[in-house]
């Protein structure tokens, strides 16, 4: 798949997801608040009115269950972004810890390049992704660069590790 595409699909699946929120917290909400408005009414109508008005209470149910399932069918997105990152791992398994839909499509793309590097180049067996409001956290069980710290911890020095739009810079301070 094009980098294009996947991009593409990415920014979708976010933007679906925050959809699927929006309207769980507006329109979904507003169907079960008329329900109940409707029910507290009822009580108060003629009887000759209180069949018609159950069949509007009835057709407001069936309205709120179809925006409830539309509403799953978005949501499941966030399941093949799950399988799509257990495929990026491969071979290593993933853990996911944390609500994967608030992710943006920002930071999927992020965290699809940490976690393929971890799987390329840590020869380990597992990744762990952590997810709370302010951080991402990606780690693996692997080598890193374990090797190169405890030699260099060996001889009293200190591994820097940064990395920016110029690339990457691994400093060794040695005493």
């Amino acid at each position: 798949m094009s980098l294009q595409r996947n991009s593409q699909k990415r920014s979708q699946s976010s933007t679906r997801i925050e959809l699927a929120r929006d309207l769980h917290d507006s329109l979904a909400q507003d169907l079960v608040a008329i329900g109940f408005k409707l029910d507290l009414f009822l009580s108060d109508l003629p009887i000759s009115y209180r069949e018609s008005a159950r069949e509007i209470r009835i057709d407001i149910t069936d309205a709120t269950k179809r925006v409830r399932q539309e509403l799953f069918a978005l949501r499941a997105l966030d399941s093949d972004y799950q399988l799509e990152l257990a495929t990026i791992a491969q071979p290593l398994h993933i853990e996911v810890i944390g609500e994967i839909s608030k992710l943006s499509g920002q930071e999927r793309r992020i965290i699809d390049e940490l976690v393929r590097n971890a799987a390329t180049h840590s020869k380990g067996h597992n990744i762990t992704l952590e997810i709370s409001d302010h951080s991402i956290l990606v780690k693996d069980d692997g080598q890193g660069m374990r090797g190169i710290s405890e030699v260099v911890e060996e001889l009293g020095g200190e591994l820097l590790i940064s990395s920016g739009s110029t690339g990457t810079q691994v400093e060794i301070r040695l005493p």
